[in-house]
């Protein structure tokens, strides 16, 4: 994993930006399991994924070395988002 990030590269960013957002989810997806939630009920929880990409941005941001690492964290967190929204729009879980 050091070397990942030693690297400045487009697949370096959208390897550590998405892996970061499935971690996070797969662990908030077997938190609701073992508290018996239903998943579907609490769709909005899972906004919480964009947290750990935003944090990966800053760092990067912030060390000026790897620009091509911190563009693609940027076009990567901003997809999925809006493929977050769009599931949220389609489900129902939040309306205009």
């Amino acid at each position: 994993m050091s070397s990942l990030i030693k690297h400045d590269g487009v697949l370096q960013g959208v390897l550590l930006a998405a892996c970061s957002e499935v971690l996070t989810a797969a662990l908030l997806y077997v938190g609701l399991l073992v508290a018996g939630q239903p998943v579907e009920e609490h769709i909005r929880w899972f906004a919480i994924c964009f947290v750990p990409p935003i944090l990966l941005l800053r760092h990067f941001a912030k060390r000026k070395e790897f620009p091509i690492v911190t563009k693609s964290l940027i076009i990567v967190l901003f997809v999925t988002f809006v493929a977050f929204m769009f599931l949220l729009f389609r489900t129902k879980a939040i309306a205009l």
